[in-house]
Protein backbone atom coordinates (compact mmCIF):
# COMPACT_ATOMS: atom_id res chain seq x y z
CA UNK A 1 0.00 0.00 0.00
CA UNK A 2 2.89 2.48 0.69
CA UNK A 3 4.24 1.17 -2.63
CA UNK A 4 1.44 2.67 -4.37
CA UNK A 5 1.02 5.68 -2.66
CA UNK A 6 4.44 6.79 -2.73
CA UNK A 7 4.02 6.15 -6.60
CA UNK A 8 0.84 8.20 -6.86
CA UNK A 9 2.77 11.07 -5.11
CA UNK A 10 5.59 10.90 -7.23
CA UNK A 11 3.13 10.57 -10.55
CA UNK A 12 1.43 13.67 -9.49
CA UNK A 13 5.14 15.59 -8.79
CA UNK A 14 6.02 14.77 -12.47
CA UNK A 15 2.68 16.32 -13.48
CA UNK A 16 2.73 19.54 -11.37
CA UNK A 17 6.57 19.87 -13.02
CA UNK A 18 5.37 21.43 -15.69
CA UNK A 19 3.45 24.50 -14.41
CA UNK A 20 5.68 24.45 -11.52
CA UNK A 21 8.90 24.96 -14.21
CA UNK A 22 6.49 28.15 -15.55
CA UNK A 23 6.49 29.52 -11.96
CA UNK A 24 10.00 28.94 -11.57
CA UNK A 25 10.68 30.71 -14.96
CA UNK A 26 9.12 33.36 -14.32
CA UNK A 27 10.45 33.95 -10.52
CA UNK A 28 14.18 33.73 -11.78
CA UNK A 29 13.55 36.17 -14.92
CA UNK A 30 11.79 38.53 -12.65
CA UNK A 31 14.92 38.86 -10.10
CA UNK A 32 17.32 41.21 -11.29
CA UNK A 33 20.68 38.71 -10.23
CA UNK A 34 19.58 35.60 -11.65
CA UNK A 35 18.33 37.25 -15.02
CA UNK A 36 21.58 38.69 -15.43
CA UNK A 37 23.11 35.25 -14.85
CA UNK A 38 20.92 33.60 -16.73
CA UNK A 39 21.10 35.58 -19.56
CA UNK A 40 24.77 35.30 -19.28
CA UNK A 41 24.42 31.31 -19.38
CA UNK A 42 22.44 31.50 -22.28
CA UNK A 43 24.82 34.20 -24.50
CA UNK A 44 27.61 31.64 -23.92
CA UNK A 45 25.28 28.07 -24.33
CA UNK A 46 24.69 30.37 -27.89
CA UNK A 47 28.55 30.56 -28.28
CA UNK A 48 29.21 27.08 -27.96
CA UNK A 49 26.52 26.13 -30.07
CA UNK A 50 27.87 28.51 -32.87
CA UNK A 51 31.21 26.74 -32.33
CA UNK A 52 29.78 23.19 -32.28
CA UNK A 53 27.99 23.86 -35.53
CA UNK A 54 31.17 25.10 -37.49
CA UNK A 55 32.96 22.05 -36.31
CA UNK A 56 30.65 19.82 -37.71
CA UNK A 57 30.57 21.99 -40.67
CA UNK A 58 34.44 21.47 -40.77
CA UNK A 59 35.22 25.12 -40.17
CA UNK A 60 38.41 25.47 -38.25
CA UNK A 61 40.05 28.53 -36.60
CA UNK A 62 38.94 31.61 -34.76
CA UNK A 63 35.26 32.92 -35.27
CA UNK A 64 33.75 36.11 -34.12
CA UNK A 65 30.49 34.83 -31.99
CA UNK A 66 28.27 37.88 -32.32
CA UNK A 67 26.27 38.18 -28.59
CA UNK A 68 22.17 37.11 -29.14
CA UNK A 69 19.88 40.01 -29.26
CA UNK A 70 18.28 40.79 -25.58
CA UNK A 71 15.41 39.41 -26.61
CA UNK A 72 16.47 35.92 -28.09
CA UNK A 73 18.86 35.30 -24.98
CA UNK A 74 15.71 35.83 -22.96
CA UNK A 75 13.85 33.44 -24.90
CA UNK A 76 17.13 31.14 -24.99
CA UNK A 77 17.67 31.78 -21.29
CA UNK A 78 13.81 31.20 -20.10
CA UNK A 79 14.02 27.65 -21.88
CA UNK A 80 17.14 27.08 -20.61
CA UNK A 81 15.31 27.53 -17.15
CA UNK A 82 12.05 25.51 -17.47
CA UNK A 83 14.20 22.43 -19.03
CA UNK A 84 16.64 22.44 -15.99
CA UNK A 85 14.10 22.96 -13.39
CA UNK A 86 12.37 19.94 -15.13
CA UNK A 87 15.57 17.94 -15.71
CA UNK A 88 16.35 18.38 -12.03
CA UNK A 89 13.31 17.42 -10.96
CA UNK A 90 13.41 14.23 -13.18
CA UNK A 91 16.50 13.68 -11.55
CA UNK A 92 15.28 14.13 -7.89
CA UNK A 93 12.73 11.75 -9.11
CA UNK A 94 15.09 9.13 -10.33
CA UNK A 95 16.90 8.73 -7.29
CA UNK A 96 14.20 8.98 -4.92
CA UNK A 97 13.02 5.86 -6.72
CA UNK A 98 16.64 4.41 -6.35
CA UNK A 99 16.56 4.67 -3.02
CA UNK A 100 13.67 3.55 -2.00
CA UNK A 101 14.48 0.60 -4.45
CA UNK A 102 17.41 -0.08 -2.43
CA UNK A 103 16.09 0.32 1.13
CA UNK A 104 13.31 -2.40 -0.17
CA UNK A 105 16.17 -4.93 -1.51
CA UNK A 106 18.54 -4.35 1.68
CA UNK A 107 15.14 -5.00 3.47
CA UNK A 108 14.56 -8.34 0.97
CA UNK A 109 17.82 -9.42 1.88
CA UNK A 110 17.76 -8.81 5.62
CA UNK A 111 14.60 -11.20 5.35
CA UNK A 112 16.26 -13.81 3.28
CA UNK A 113 19.36 -13.53 5.61
CA UNK A 114 16.72 -13.94 8.90
CA UNK A 115 14.99 -17.06 7.40
CA UNK A 116 18.47 -18.41 6.44
CA UNK A 117 19.75 -18.50 9.75
CA UNK A 118 16.21 -19.61 11.21
CA UNK A 119 16.56 -22.57 8.74
CA UNK A 120 20.52 -23.31 10.30
CA UNK A 121 18.99 -23.17 13.35
CA UNK A 122 16.41 -25.51 13.02
CA UNK A 123 18.62 -27.45 11.20
CA UNK A 124 21.42 -27.48 13.90
CA UNK A 125 18.15 -28.66 16.66
CA UNK A 126 17.47 -31.07 14.37
CA UNK A 127 20.91 -32.60 14.09
CA UNK A 128 21.32 -32.49 17.58
CA UNK A 129 17.59 -34.37 18.07
CA UNK A 130 18.51 -36.52 15.71
CA UNK A 131 22.56 -37.79 17.58
CA UNK A 132 19.88 -37.77 20.91
CA UNK A 133 17.54 -39.71 19.56
CA UNK A 134 20.82 -42.34 17.95
CA UNK A 135 22.57 -42.11 21.46
CA UNK A 136 19.16 -42.88 23.32
CA UNK A 137 18.52 -46.07 20.15
CA UNK A 138 22.17 -47.15 20.98
CA UNK A 139 21.12 -47.42 24.83
CA UNK A 140 17.95 -49.06 24.34
CA UNK A 141 19.88 -51.15 22.29
CA UNK A 142 22.85 -52.30 24.71
CA UNK A 143 19.74 -52.53 27.52
CA UNK A 144 18.19 -55.12 25.11
CA UNK A 145 20.72 -56.95 24.95
CA UNK A 146 21.51 -57.27 28.36
CA UNK A 147 18.39 -58.38 29.50
CA UNK A 148 18.55 -61.09 26.07
CA UNK A 149 21.79 -61.93 27.77
CA UNK A 150 20.20 -62.49 31.17
CA UNK A 151 17.33 -64.64 29.75
CA UNK A 152 19.50 -66.88 28.11
CA UNK A 153 21.26 -66.63 31.83
CA UNK A 154 18.29 -67.58 33.62
CA UNK A 155 17.03 -70.14 31.31
CA UNK A 156 20.91 -71.86 31.37
CA UNK A 157 20.46 -71.69 34.99
CA UNK A 158 16.83 -73.25 35.17
CA UNK A 159 17.76 -75.68 32.59
CA UNK A 160 14.65 -75.48 30.25
CA UNK A 161 13.33 -73.13 28.59
CA UNK A 162 10.35 -71.52 29.58
CA UNK A 163 7.32 -69.41 27.96
CA UNK A 164 7.28 -65.96 28.84
CA UNK A 165 4.50 -65.35 26.74
CA UNK A 166 1.76 -66.04 29.82
CA UNK A 167 3.09 -63.15 31.90
CA UNK A 168 2.61 -60.80 29.17
CA UNK A 169 -1.60 -61.79 29.12
CA UNK A 170 -1.53 -63.30 25.31
CA UNK A 171 -1.77 -67.24 25.87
Amino acid sequence: MAALVFKVALLTLKTAAKPLASRFEATVMNHPVWRKKVVDMAQWIHRQDVLINRGAEGKTGKAFVASMTEEKAMQLASKVVSEGFLYGMGVVLVVVEIQRKNKEDGEKQAKAAAEKQAIKELHEQHVAADKQLKEELATLGRHLQQMDERLAFMEQQMGRRRSWLPLFGSG
